[in-house]
């Protein structure tokens, strides 16, 4: 079964138990987030993380989790992603020298 990026962000988010944003607002977050899931996910956690406690819609209440639940899962994205893009855009060099100048220039 393959999940479509929408549905996989909605995974991430836990929209099922914390439902706060719409289908139309989870596709404006990956498409402002470069269609990544995991740099999405980091940025609707911090998001959902500065959210009131409590979202009241008419007669119905939704409890948020605790600001530091979605901190913590944040700063899991962040890393994931953040490793994601070493891996596609490797800058540093590893390892060791194996050969090495001569001071005197000769």
């Amino acid at each position: 079964m393959t999940f479509t990026p929408l549905e996989i962000l909605k995974v991430n988010l836990n929209e099922s138990q914390y439902p706060v944003f719409t289908d139309e607002e989870l596709q404006n977050l990956l498409e402002v987030n470069d269609n990544n899931v995991l740099k999405a996910s980091w940025r609707g956690c911090l998001m959902k993380a500065n959210m009131e406690s409590k979202i009241v819609v008419g007669p119905v209440t939704i409890e948020n989790a605790d600001p530091d639940y979605w901190n913590n899962l944040a700063s899991i994205y962040q890393a994931d992603y953040l490793s994601e893009q070493a891996a596609l855009n490797p800058t540093v060099v590893r390892g060791y020298k194996t050969s090495m100048r001569r001071s005197d220039g000769a």
